[in-house]
């Protein structure tokens, strides 16, 4: 029985993974990282051309941004003061 079930569910994520395939693949984040004790915004410009390629590269025409950028540490100095910055954008790409 439990292998029965193990196997039906295994069954399911896999056609929810295929199902949901083409919008993840659509789905892309551009990183820029610097170190600085002082938050940077995202150099917009380099960010959509890295965009739009990285879409061109997966077979779609445009890339629009999603949501706001994100602000993240990645490495704290001695003092508990971020050194390492990183600032993500989400993109979509799609064929407009």
């Amino acid at each position: 029985m439990k292998v029965l079930l193990a196997s039906v569910l295994l069954l399911f994520s896999l056609t929810t993974m295929a199902a949901d395939s083409s919008e993840t693949d659509s789905l892309i984040t551009v990183k820029q990282i610097y170190n600085s004790t002082e938050p940077h915004p995202l150099n917009i410009n380099k960010a959509d051309k890295q965009a739009q390629e990285m879409c061109r590269l997966r077979g779609f025409n445009t890339a629009e941004r999603l949501g706001e950028e994100k602000q993240l540490c990645d490495r704290y100095t001695g003092w508990y003061e971020c050194y390492y910055r990183r600032v993500e954008q989400l993109y979509q790409c799609s064929n407009q």
